[in-house]
């Protein structure tokens, strides 16, 4: 079955599928026939899982702003707590299990949004737009590269781990050499585009571990997968808010001038 439905999907770039209009094979291409069914149904309950906890995300960071806000130890607390009880729940499939971990998977989600509330208040002085304008950028950028991940046939975990790696290691020098070498602007740009390449590459990578776990090692947690991934989409996120908010301070200093 792997076999077959890897020859259909290699046949989506076959010179045949030239003649074939672009609505119709985006269509076939959104089949995902390169998985398989039980793969596909548990895919599908991972992202719905991730969407969820992306909302409740929202809802904490707008609860801190506008509800109540605690200190930062006792944000940190949460933040600390909620992994806990999420890490340390029993991973078994029973009903009642998962109800209870959904919960502490929501927990994290919304202590999370609650501990980044400060940080999106102070872009929001900036330009309360570029707030809206990352979190949009952050859906197109994991939605592409996750499809990337998805359609791909070849599993490039290994390659792009070996990346990760490296660049984990420049990032790290680089970090060292703003510290003591004072500030230049290419290196600054350099230093955050090196983090952007991390944070989509973590998104390549998570992805396609979490289809090998499923595909090969029949690991179907779907809160475990749902919330890796969703630390990504907030690693993501918080590196391209700094992005914009570094521009939109450029154009602010160019037309003081």
């Amino acid at each position: 079955m792997a076999s077959t439905s890897n020859r259909n999907f290699g046949s989506f770039f076959s010179p045949n599928m030239t003649q074939i209009p672009m609505d119709e094979k985006i269509r076939i291409a959104l089949q995902f026939n390169n998985l398989s069914q039980s793969t596909k149904q548990t895919l599908t309950k991972v992202y719905c899982a991730l969407a969820i906890g992306i909302l409740t995300a929202t809802v904490g960071v707008l609860f801190s702003m506008f509800i109540y806000r605690p200190g930062f130890f006792m944000t940190l607390l949460l933040v600390i707590g909620s992994g806990i009880l999420f890490a340390t729940s029993p991973r078994t499939q029973d009903y009642e299990n998962q109800v209870k971990r959904f919960a502490f998977f929501n927990l994290v989600t919304f202590v999370t949004g609650m501990s980044s509330s400060g940080l999106i208040e102070i872009y929001m002085e900036i330009n309360p737009a570029i707030v809206l304008n990352a979190f949009i950028a952050t859906c197109g950028i994991f939605i592409s590269f996750t499809l990337f991940s998805l359609l791909t046939d070849k599993r490039l975990y290994i390659f792009i781990g070996s990346s990760l790696a490296s660049l984990s290691i420049g990032i790290f020098v680089l970090a060292l050499s703003r510290l003591f070498g004072g500030y230049s602007e290419p290196l600054d740009q350099l230093f955050i585009l090196a983090i952007l390449a991390s944070s989509v590459l973590f998104v390549i990578f998570d992805t396609q571990i979490m289809v090998h776990r499923i595909e090969n090692l029949g690991e179907k947690d779907v809160l475990f997968h749902a919330f890796i991934l969703f630390y990504d989409f907030v690693d993501l996120f918080r590196v391209i808010l700094k992005i914009l908010a570094k521009k939109e301070n450029k154009n602010k200093n160019r037309s003081r001038r």
